[in-house]
């Protein structure tokens, strides 16, 4: 099956789109001047229920509507296209508007590593086993999710992508921090690159001979997006991809599939099912990881099926996150005390297998921040978040638990406040 990719210059050719509304036509186009879109014909043709489509989960995840932007920036850009501003003019507005999206939230820029003095621009080096690496030509995706926190890495307008394609780099980086074990292939998505390009980085990784490498991951969302990347008799490469699997397994390292599923309706057809089957038949295991979604997820319901089918289906359910504070984020976010009882709800109609996943978390600037409950001062009634670290900078500092003082409406850590323990009150 070959792909064709819809963007904002032709997807008013998809039959399903012409039947729509012109208004929410208007708001894809002017939407899409400050957000990346696009979306393909397995996407359009399989996923998507377009008799509803305004409510539909994989509708919302890759095709862009106002209410993503706040309403002045909307204005802006709109006011831009209909006046007939030149495009370098809807740019400068539109770049404008993305600098005040926070483009690298939890300090990302911070986390790029240094070889010998000089810089590794497609590397992030946050926790003190696991090294990220984004190679050049892995920086696009088969379909963008309108949520993700890395769209700078889709903006060519701006220079905020991270991206390299010097793995031997990383290999000589790793060699010199053997306290590293762990390489994640990431992007964008690397499994939009063929199966040759990743076999190159692949061999020079085998020929460094990098005695602490242990895992490689691959982050990716193409199970949901294009599963015939794994299937052999609707892509040519899917073989090849697959053989490469077993070649990394095969070498002794552990390879995990860290597959982005966001709602249980991605894995509704036979596609998916088979491409699942295929990479797990190459000894490499498939772990599920989502945030949590305001229009799309943000229900016990929908993540306790999902985690069940995903199980079912042999992958390892992963992580829940805290949706990020940049880009549409204000559209998608969710409270976290709603996020905390969401995990709970479901965790608690889930089977033990369906019981491994971490959550509610945030990817935050010192760590992945866990909520790991709501609990009250029986002397005074007051209540606060207890929070731990599951990933620090720090190593040392992870699995800590702390207090922030309750706040039904923040929605990311750094809007709580602290609690000193000395100012808990020991009497009502």
């Amino acid at each position: 099956m070959k792909i064709f990719s819809y963007n904002v210059k032709n997807f008013r050719q998809i039959e399903y789109i012409k039947m729509l509304p012109e208004s929410v036509k208007q708001e894809i186009e002017i939407v899409s001047k400050v957000l990346p879109f696009k979306a393909n014909n397995y996407v359009v043709d399989y996923l998507i229920d377009w008799t509803n489509y305004e409510t539909d989960p994989c509708y919302i995840l890759t095709f862009p509507n106002k209410h993503m932007l706040r309403p002045e920036d909307y204005d802006k850009v709109k006011w831009a296209v209909e006046n007939g501003k030149s495009e370098q003019e809807i740019t400068a507005i539109a770049n404008g508007i993305r600098l005040g999206l926070n483009p690298h939230p939890a300090q990302q820029q911070s986390n790029i590593p240094s070889l010998n003095g000089t810089p590794l621009p497609g590397v992030q080096h946050k926790y003190r086993d696991i090294a990220l690496f984004f190679p050049t030509q892995g920086q696009t995706c088969h379909a963008n999710c309108t949520f993700c926190f890395r769209w700078p890495q889709f903006v060519k307008d701006l220079d905020l992508q991270f991206s390299m394609k010097e793995i031997d780099q990383v290999c000589q980086y790793f060699k010199q921090h053997e306290h590293l074990h762990e390489l994640l292939f990431t992007g964008g998505d690397p499994m939009i690159m063929s199966p040759r390009t990743i076999s190159k980085y692949i061999d020079t990784i085998f020929n460094a001979d990098i005695k602490n490498l242990r895992t490689i991951r691959f982050g990716t969302k193409s199970l949901t997006w294009w599963p015939f990347v794994f299937l052999p008799q609707y892509n040519e490469e899917a073989q090849e991809m697959l053989d490469l699997f077993k070649r990394i397994v095969d070498k002794g390292i552990h390879l995990s599939i860290m597959a982005h599923f966001n709602h249980y309706q991605e894995m509704s057809n036979s596609a998916v099912a088979e491409a699942i089957d295929n990479i797990r038949a190459t000894g490499a295991e498939i772990r599920t990881q989502s945030p949590l979604l305001n229009n799309i997820n943000a229900s016990a319901e929908v993540w306790s099926t999902m985690w069940e089918q995903q199980v079912n289906m042999g992958m390892v359910p992963y992580y829940m996150f805290i949706e990020r504070e940049t880009g549409p984020y204000e559209y998608f976010q969710v409270p976290l005390a709603k996020a905390y009882n969401i995990y709970t709800d479901a965790m608690r109609t889930t089977s033990s297998l369906a019981k491994t996943v971490t959550g509610p978390s945030m990817s935050a600037a010192m760590g992945k921040a866990q909520v790991m409950g709501i609990v009250e001062n029986p002397l005074n009634g007051e209540k606060y978040f207890q929070i731990q670290y599951i990933r620090h900078r720090d190593y040392k500092e992870s699995y800590k638990p702390f207090l922030m003082h309750y706040d039904e409406h923040a929605t990311w850590i750094d809007q709580l406040k602290p609690v000193e323990p000395a100012n808990i009150k020991q009497t009502v």
